[in-house]
This record gives C-alpha cells, sequence and structure tokens, in this order.
C-alpha cells in the first residue's frame, strides 16, 4: 500500500490534478482579429474571442497606450501610444463552426452597458485604458464574443512614410490562444515601395501581405504572456494629413528598415539555434527510445521470464503436502486473500481438527457450530494462531458459531481487532510461504527505471521550455512511468516455484473441469472433501461443490460402490455455504472498519511578411484577458 501511495503521489507531480472551484474551464478555440486603418489616423478593430467551455463571460482589457515605450526614435518610441479608446459595440453568440468571416455576422447579440448579468457588459477605466467585462453563460458550449471599438490616433505620420506600429495581443495576456489571425487594412491600395510590413511575438508566426491593401498574421498557438504586435509602414497618400495629430517631422523608413533587420536576423538566428535544438532532442530521444527498449527486454529476460516447467499436462490431481493450502494462495496471488481463510477452516475440518455440525432453525438462513476437538495439537503454528483466534476470541468454550464470526467481524467494537488478527493471520501465512522459496529474491531493477524516467523528464522539460514541437520526447516519458511501474509489481518464481505453480494452475484446471470427467475417470471419492478444500482457495468452491453432488447422485443411481465412504458433509451445498459465509465475513469486516471510521470525532483545527520578429509588444497598446 505504502507503494502504490508514493507511485500515486509521483503521477500527481508529474500531471498535477486541475481544481477550479468556480467551475470555469474553457479555453480560446480561435482569436480573430479585423482592424481598419482609417484616413484621419485613427484604428477601427473588430475581435472575435471563441472560448468552448464552461464560464460565466470574458474580460478583455483594451490599452491604448503602452507605459514600457521610451524615446528611442524608432524601436519603442512613446510617439506609437494613442490618445484614446471608444466603443462600437459588444456582442455574443453561440457557435458551431468559426471562420474568419464569422467576425461579420448579422446575428451576434448585443449586450447590455452597465448589466453585470448575462447578455450585459461593464466598462471600466484602467490605467492605460479600459476593461470590457462581458457576461454570457455557457456550460460547455462554444462562445463567440466580439468587441467593436475605435483606437484615436494610432497611426504615425512621417516626412517620407506612414506607420501603424499596435500591440494586439499584450504581455497581460492570461490564456493561450488558438488559432491567432489579425488582419489590418489600409485605406486604399498601396502599389508603392512604402508598403512594408513586419510582426514580433511568437516566433512560429507568419506575417504576410495581400492585394497592395491588407496583411495577415497568423499564430497556430499562441502561450499566455506572449505579446505580439503588428508594424506597417504605407504612403502618406492613403491619409488626409491635417486630421493626423501624430507627425514625427522625420524621414522614417530607412531607420525603421535598421532596426526590422537587426530584430530579423536576431530572430534567424533563435530559429538556426531552434532548429539545431529540435534535431538534437529528435535524435536524443529516439537513441532514448531504443535504449529503453533494449532495456526493458534485457529487465524481461533476466528479472521476470518465469523458468521453464518440467510438468506440461493440462491437468494435475496430486496434492502438493509440503504446505498447508492457505500457502497455495500465497504462491498464486503473492498475497493472501480471504479465500484462504474459509480454505484454512475448512482444511482443519478435513483433518478432524475442527468438527462442524448445523444447528436447527426455522429460518432459510442456516447457521453452523464448529467445535474443537483434541487433534489440535497436530496443528502448525499458523493454524494454531488461527484456531486461538477462532475459539477464545470470536467464539467462546472450545465452539464458534457463523453468526458469531459475521458479528465479529461486523461488530463497531470488535471490527477493529477482527481486522488485526486476521492481518496477524495473513502475515503469519506469508512468511510461511517464503520458507518455501517460491519466489527470486533478486532486488528489482527499479533504479534503473527512475534514472530512464528522470532523464526523459529532463528532456521533456527542455522541449517545453524551448517551445520545440516534437512529440517523441513526451511519448517517451509516457513509455518510461510504464516502465516503472513494471519494474514495481512484477515478480519471478524460482524454479521450484514455477514448478509448483503449474502443477497447481493445472489442478485448478481439473477442479474447474471436474464435471466434464465421467465418474470412471475421477478419483476416489474419499479425497473430494480434501479437493473441495482446494476448489476453496481457487475460488470454485461453489461450482465445484454442485457437480459433486451431482456425481454422488450418479454414483448411487448407478450402484457403483463408494468405498462406504462418509464425507463430513452430507451435503456439498453445506461446504460451500460454510465457505461462502467466512469469506463474506472478511469482506464485510473492510465495510464495518470504513463506516466506524468515517463517523468517528473530528480531528482538532486550532493550528495556522514571414516569420514574426524577436521581441513583442513594443507597439503602442497593448491588454489581457481571462474567462470568469
Amino acid at each position: 500500500m505504502k507503494k502504490l501511495w508514493l507511485i500515486f503521489t509521483f503521477f500527481l507531480f508529474l500531471f498535477p490534478l486541475k481544481v477550479n472551484a468556480d467551475s470555469v474551464d474553457y479555453k480560446i478555440k480561435n482569436y480573430y482579429i479585423d482592424a481598419n486603418i482609417m484616413k484621419n489616423g485613427d484604428l477601427e478593430v473588430t475581435e472575435l474571442i471563441v472560448l468552448k467551455g464552461s464560464f460565466n463571460g470574458y474580460i478583455r482589457d483594451i490599452e491604448y497606450k503602452n507605459s514600457n515605450l521610451s524615446n528611442d526614435d524608432f524601436a519603442n518610441n512613446r510617439l506609437y501610444n494613442a490618445t484614446g479608446i471608444e466603443i462600437i459595440d459588444v456582442s455574443a453568440k453561440k457557435v458551431q463552426e468559426i471562420h474568419f468571416s464569422t467576425i461579420h455576422d448579422t446575428d451576434f447579440k448585443s449586450l447590455t452597458k452597465g448589466q453585470a448579468s448575462n447578455y450585459g457588459f461593464l466598462e471600466k477605466s484602467i490605467a492605460s485604458g479600459k476593461q470590457y467585462k462581458m457576461y454570457f453563460k455557457s456550460n460547455n458550449e462554444s462562445v463567440a464574443f466580439r468587441i467593436k471599438y475605435k483606437i484615436q490616433d494610432a497611426v504615425v505620420l512621417h516626412e517620407d512614410i506612414a506607420e501603424l506600429y499596435w500591440t494586439f495581443i499584450g504581455q497581460e495576456y492570461d490564456d493561450d490562444i488558438k488559432d491567432l489571425q489579425i488582419k489590418v487594412n489600409l485605406p486604399n491600395k498601396d502599389t508603392s515601395d512604402s508598403f512594408r510590413i513586419w510582426a514580433h511575438g511568437e516566433i512560429s508566426g507568419e506575417i504576410q501581405a495581400y492585394e497592395n491593401q491588407y496583411l495577415l498574421a497568423t499564430v497556430n498557438f499562441l502561450e499566455k504572456h506572449q505579446p505580439i504586435d503588428i508594424r506597417t509602414t504605407f504612403s502618406t497618400s492613403l491619409l488626409d494629413a491635417s486630421l493626423i495629430e501624430k507627425k514625427s517631422n522625420k524621414k522614417a523608413l530607412d531607420e525603421i528598415i535598421r532596426v526590422e533587420t537587426k530584430r530579423a536576423e536576431e530572430q534567424n538566428k533563435k530559429r538556426m539555434y531552434m532548429k539545431i535544438l529540435y534535431y538534437v532532442i529528435l535524435i536524443i530521444s529516439g537513441i532514448y527510445l531504443i535504449s529503453l527498449l533494449i532495456v526493458w527486454i534485457y529487465v524481461y529476460f533476466k528479472f521476470d521470464k518465469e523458468y521453464k516447467s518440467d510438468f506440461f499436462g493440462d491437468y494435475y490431481r496430486e496434492f502438493i503436502d509440503e504446505y498447508n493450502v492457505e500457502v497455495v494462495d500465497y504462491l498464486i496471488n503473492k498475497k493472501i486473500t480471504p479465500n484462504a481463510m474459509s480454505a484454512s477452516i475448512m482444511n482443519l475440518i478435513y483433518k478432524k481438527i475442527i468438527k462442524v455440525e448445523e444447528l436447527p432453525s426455522d429460518k432459510k438462513k442456516k447457521d453452523y457450530i464448529f467445535h474443537l476437538t483434541d487433534n489440535y495439537k497436530k496443528a502448525n503454528e499458523t493454524e494454531q494462531y488461527l484456531i486461538e483466534f477462532l475459539f477464545n476470541k470470536v467464539g467462546k468454550e472450545n465452539t464458534f458459531t457463523i453468526k458469531e464470526l459475521q458479528a465479529y467481524a461486523k461488530g463497531t467494537k470488535t471490527c477493529e481487532k477482527f481486522a488485526t488478527s486476521y492481518t496477524t493471520w495473513k502475515n503469519k501465512v506469508i512468511r510461511d510461504g517464503k520458507k518455501q522459496n517460491f519466489f527470486e529474491k533478486n532486488g528489482k531493477p527499479i533504479g534503473i527505471s527512475v534514472l530512464f524516467l528522470l532523464f526523459s523528464i529532463f528532456v521533456s522539460i527542455l522541449t517545453s521550455f524551448f517551445h520545440v514541437v516534437v512529440v517523441l520526447p513526451f511519448c517517451n516519458t509516457f513509455l518510461t512511468i510504464l516502465f516503472l511501474l513494471y519494474t514495481c509489481f512484477f515478480f519471478k518464481r524460482t524454479k521450484k516455484g514455477n514448478e509448483d505453480y503449474v502443477k497447481w494452475m493445472a489442478f485448478k484446471k481439473f477442479l474447474n473441469d471436474f464435471g466434464s470427467f465421467s465418474t470412471k475417470e475421477l478419483p476416489e471419492v474419499a479425497l473430494w472433501e480434501r479437493y473441495m478444500v482446494y476448489a476453496t482457495v481457487f475460488g470454485l468452491a461453489e461450482k465445484v461443490s454442485k457437480v459433486m453432488n451431482v456425481k454422488i447422485k450418479e454414483l448411487e443411481t448407478s450402484g457403483i460402490y463408494i468405498g462406504g465412504y462418509s464425507p463430513t458433509f452430507s451435503d456439498w451445498y453445506v461446504f460451500h455455504s460454510i465457505t461462502n459465509s467466512i469469506t463474506n465475513s472478511v469482506h464485510s469486516n473492510a465495510s464495518a472498519i470504513t463506516a466506524t471510521r468515517a463517523n468517528s470525532s473530528s480531528s482538532s483545527g486550532s493550528g495556522f511578411g514571414g516569420g514574426f520578429s524577436s521581441g513583442g509588444g513594443f507597439g503602442g497598446g497593448g491588454g489581457g484577458g481571462r474567462g470568469f
């Protein structure tokens, strides 16, 4: 149990459970932005944020000022900040299929401003912009929130070009975004050499210009707190210069190209390093996987593969008398099951150490009384402990009944005592089993699997840290966890242990197929009672008892002489009834202990155009978002 708890804790460390008291669980499936540059230098923006999951609504922070900007002329100048924001419309709807064109659908439901409930939204001023809290409850559905707003004075007019440098997704954004698309439209087509485009942020992002009139930036997956900004220059003729407030009075294009060329070179170096790292991780992971499989095969043949048995028969009918029936349970399961106690008691009855008789009763449910005979001195140490428990703790005056055993197992005051005695007896049986040298004593190679797991976790963390898209390291980690579990739980039998195991399995098959044999093929009836003892430990008592009843009647009907043998029980069903009652008593004890502990007193609580360039977020604006 301790080993299982350690492994469970380890799994929680690797894969922590997500607990959310507010039942808010969602993902951003799509994020589309359509931005239009106006002739007066304003920027009209429509955002479509598609959430899938359960939530009450969504909060969007939109900033028109970036407090991180300085006086650097063309890298991160404060001149790129806007002067204000004006909300146009906030709406939402449930959706199924999503396309970029969904942003222009006409069936969105406008949310009521000032309403802090479903189908409403609240506007609040924040340090550098506005916050919009939109209410639209979802229960594992897809909901699209649409926000239309105007950024005032977003464009900068230089002597040679006009420029928009804007952060559409700020560093404060608290959610991962899947399928991000940002479209920026010029006022008109620009066929001049002034139309240039850049984007900064996620290294896997792409930006392209289309039809000399708009640009489209795309990111397949954007992690939270990763800003994305867009920079575009275009001809001043597309604007009404008289309406433009922000003017640099400088020629800018050459300097902007110089700044962006330096950034592109830095990002291309990163791409080169990422490509090298990709192949390094891929090669290491491939070598690791091959090594893991080789070690796994080696461990199997060295520590787990059973020895070849000398017995090859389908059935085995002889008894292995070197140990008692309860030890067979240990050999088969490497633990002691409730069937073992039933089988042990039945074995004591078979050996005439215990005598049993049915108590008279008017009820359908029968009860039996067990008497201790003078043969108890023939019992071994483990059997003596069981006898002491049954006749001195459960019963009295060298007797006990099934009802007394069941009451002792379930009783509020005695269930813990039953569990303690039962556990002690099981440990004694295990000790007897260990004396038979059934299992190899070689240590399990758990240390090897732990080292492999630590290395695979390291490679997986390295892959995630550098955002390398390679699935193999994570597959390796999963396989290594399976390998660790395998090395923890397998066991190998000794030559003797496996030989006995194969024979007992053939013996079990013989009992299971008992009914398929003709009466002439079956062993003498004198052995049947002992067969029932072993049928109990194999969990076949009910089936075998029914078959034996039928076979006895066949023998009596056919007039076959059965040696004057009279079994301990006149009816084989009685045998099964007793074993079933004893086994149920052990099972019910666990439930009784759980109920007793659950009702105990509470404890005291008194204690205490191409790939994106490096960076992102240098343009004006910004902001974040999160569900609630």
